[in-house]
């Protein structure tokens, strides 16, 4: 559900609006407070780099500035929003860096696994078993992925799972049945269906590394991956290519979302001391895979092959090494450990793109001689980083008025089919509307009028509206706003207890079709009536208490978005002119306007974030654990049209200044003000209001057998609600005269 509340009453009040919008999902299972590493920080690029600075003999270099770095997308240099540099003294990452160490099972040699165990247990049991960094161990066997509990430094407890083979957590399993199958035929089908010829080892092995991205990508930080393993034994000029580029995409997105750095590692001892474990690996290795050939960055569909799916490769591309464990595997894990909290974090913008997966090269230089930075070499651009331009073909209101007028819109559904691909570039009048609506024949042609004058309710005015009149002067300004500030204190505040009705009319814009994929926007911004909601909204004691009626319209699909308004009796009012006058220069003239009754003074208004109580926010962010609602208290822009004599107030918009990246583009508030007759006596109410919402939207991944979230396209969802039938809510006593109570009968 999709909440947006607006208040509007008294000056002394302080709750002003806050538009909070809601999507249909139930909450998955996990800590409240875990934050998805997919939620966007506006403050942050959108693209978020861990680099390693080297110098000539390996050691990482601390102590750069963003000055001394340029990166390069597609070799052009790109703007760095954020830098932050780590040494482990002085700058220390928080969280800390975490380390996950894989025991493959599946790629080993039987002879070759005791010794990496071995190793694992030296490597966890180093200085009594008290570890510098966070450690996750996974294992991978024919049966399925388990792993420790979670991120632990007490390495001892970790030896010993290794030890007994039996870590406490199961990712996945797979059936006895499925792999004791006819060569294991069965356990494909628990999985995305690669193409058949595939060995298991490659299915079980992509898989593994899958879930650990998705499971690490639910964590904040850097993560530090290690897989001793020859690898998976890939088909290196066997093609797929829907199947195969559709995981290099996605191993590289959901990899560089996670902040794992991977690295492959060969796990044989010193030749001297064991050859016999030496040729062993040695002969594992496919002789004719060299994995230097499948690095450059797969661009599109035709060049995929298996090859560009190998551990070395997907390890070199995450900014990873290949690393030879000659010197022994706890040895070589420990001086890369060693050396982890030395790194630096920047961020940047992808360039702009209409192209699905497009794929970018990145570089980091340093100016600095004989420095050598670490870092992805790439990543996939998508057009859903950024809201999509509007297809409509944009007109002013008195365009649409001369093509109504003249018929080129043809028959009444051809009507509502040409004003649903228009956006106006101006404000349309609620004068202007009930015009146009006279005119208009069908009600899909007067829906989709409402929606263009609604969506327009933000924009300037057209000049035809604006009154020619010369502006007051400044003492005249004062006046009215004194007037203003007099109205809401004194008539807002003695408003009696009434009750009115409310009918609700959302609009929100099509679905996805079916082969459009969430990358890219759908294309078509156009507004249709979703729902209809009657709602009688009582006022009693200064407070508003809405009682939901019937709806009715077309039946809200799975995963919608519900735009629920609440509050329009409450104090927006004085929220907008206590906030505005807190610094007067945020209150200024603007211009008069032909209103129905005569001209109306119009003000526009700044409300600062420090100063404004707006609090703006959907759910929720695109998080896997559980339903995080996104909200900020922003400042507020928007225009207020007064009565010059009386003060009242007769229209408020009220728009929130919103940061760039955020996930909520616009949310707005418009509420017109009239006369409504109650128990013999004239109140200024709300009569029409517009809610305004455009945020993320949030889609559902299945991959690698997990469910995760991620961003889609922005969406719009509109209110429109008009309040009439109000009534006095009181209660009333007669006495009957004459009344002779009955006497008993026998």
């Amino acid at each position: 559900m999709c909440r947006q509340f607006l208040l509007c009453a008294a000056l002394h009040l302080c709750m002003v609006p806050v538009a909070f919008a809601q999507q249909n999902q139930p909450p998955r299972p996990g800590p409240e407070d875990a934050l998805s590493s997919s939620a966007i920080n506006p403050a942050e690029g959108l693209i978020k780099l861990d680099v390693v600075v080297t110098d000539k003999s390996g050691k990482p270099v601390t102590g750069l500035k963003a000055e001394d770095v340029t990166l390069l997308d597609n070799g052009q240099p790109t703007k760095i929003v954020t830098f932050q540099a780590f040494d482990g003294i002085a700058a220390k990452p928080d969280p800390p860096v975490e380390v996950i160490l894989v025991i493959d099972e599946l790629n080993l040699p039987s002879n070759l696994l005791p010794y990496e165990k071995q190793e694992a247990e030296r490597f966890l049991r180093q200085n009594g078993g008290h570890l510098a960094q966070p450690i996750s161990i996974y294992r991978l066997t024919l049966d399925g992925l388990f792993a420790s509990a979670q991120p632990s430094t007490d390495g001892n407890v970790l030896a010993e799972e290794v030890a007994r083979d039996k870590e406490p957590r199961v990712v996945w399993q797979v059936p006895r049945r499925a792999v004791e199958g006819p060569h294991g035929d069965g356990w494909f089908e628990l999985t995305n269906q690669p193409p058949s010829g595939t060995d298991i080892r490659d299915v079980a092995s992509w898989r593994a590394l899958g879930s650990i991205a998705i499971e690490e990508r639910r964590k904040t930080g850097r993560k530090l991956l290690f897989w001793p393993s020859p690898g998976w034994p890939v088909q290196q000029h066997w093609v797929d290519s829907d199947y195969d580029f559709g995981s290099i995409t996605e191993f590289s997105t959901r990899l560089r979302e996670a902040r794992v750095t991977l690295s492959s590692v060969s796990t044989w001892a010193d030749p001297t001391r064991d050859p016999r474990i030496a040729v062993t690996a040695d002969l594992f290795r496919d002789p004719e895979f060299i994995y230097q050939g499948f690095l450059k960055g797969v661009t599109s569909v035709k060049e995929a092959r298996s090859g560009n799916l190998a551990l070395d490769v997907l390890a070199t591309q995450s900014g990873g090494d290949v690393l030879h464990a000659q010197e022994g595997l706890a040895e070589i894990i420990t001086k890369q450990v060693k050396e982890a909290s030395d790194f630096y974090t920047l961020t940047f913008d992808p360039a702009r793109t209409n192209v699905v997966d497009e794929y970018h090269d990145l570089k980091v230089d340093v100016d600095k001689p004989d420095l050598t930075a670490h870092t992805r070499t790439g990543y996939y651009d998508e057009p859903v980083f950024y809201d999509q331009p509007s297809p409509a073909e944009h007109v002013t209101v008195e365009q649409l008025e001369q093509m109504l007028e003249k018929g080129q819109a043809g028959g009444d559904q051809e009507t509502a089919k040409a004003l649903s691909g228009l956006e106006l570039t101006e404000r349309m009048s609620s004068v202007s509307l009930a015009a146009l609506k006279v005119g208009a024949a069908v009600e899909k042609s007067r829906q989709q009028l409402m929606a263009l004058a609604d969506r327009s309710a933000f924009l300037s005015s057209p000049a035809a509206d604006i009154a020619a009149s010369a502006p007051p002067d400044a003492a005249a300004q004062r006046a009215m706003l004194s007037r203003t500030v007099e109205y809401l204190n004194d008539t807002i505040a003695r408003l009696p207890d009434f009750f009115a009705e409310r009918t609700t009319v959302q609009y929100d814009e099509p679905t996805r079709k079916e082969g459009q994929t969430w990358k890219t926007a759908v294309g078509d911004r156009s507004l249709h009536v979703a729902e209809t909601t009657k709602a009688t909204v009582l006022f009693r004691n200064g407070k508003e208490v809405v009682d939901a009626g019937g709806k009715k319209g077309r039946k809200q699909k799975e995963q919608a978005r519900n735009l629920d308004t609440m509050g329009t009796f409450g104090p927006i009012l004085a929220g907008v002119i206590g906030g505005a006058a807190a610094n007067p220069s945020d209150l200024t003239w603007s211009h008069w306007e032909k209103g129905a009754n005569g001209p109306e003074a119009v003000f526009r208004y700044m409300v600062p974030p420090n100063v404004a109580l707006f609090e703006v926010g959907f759910c929720c962010l695109a998080n896997d654990l559980a339903m995080v609602p996104f909200d900020k208290r922003p400042g507020v822009h928007g225009e207020i049209a007064i009565d010059p004599a009386s003060g009242a107030v007769l229209r408020l918009t009220a728009d929130a200044d919103l940061e760039a990246r955020s996930p909520l583009e616009q949310s707005g508030i418009m509420v017109e003000y009239g006369p409504v007759a109650m128990g013999g006596k004239t109140y200024i109410c709300p009569v029409r209001s517009v809610s305004l919402s455009r945020q993320r939207t949030v889609t559902v991944i299945h991959r690698w057998g997990e469910d995760f979230k991620v961003y889609g396209p922005f969406e719009t969802i509109l209110n429109d609600m008009e309040f009439d039938k109000y009534h006095l809510f009181r209660s009333e006593s007669h006495i009957l005269p004459g009344f002779t109570p009955a006497t008993d009968q026998k």
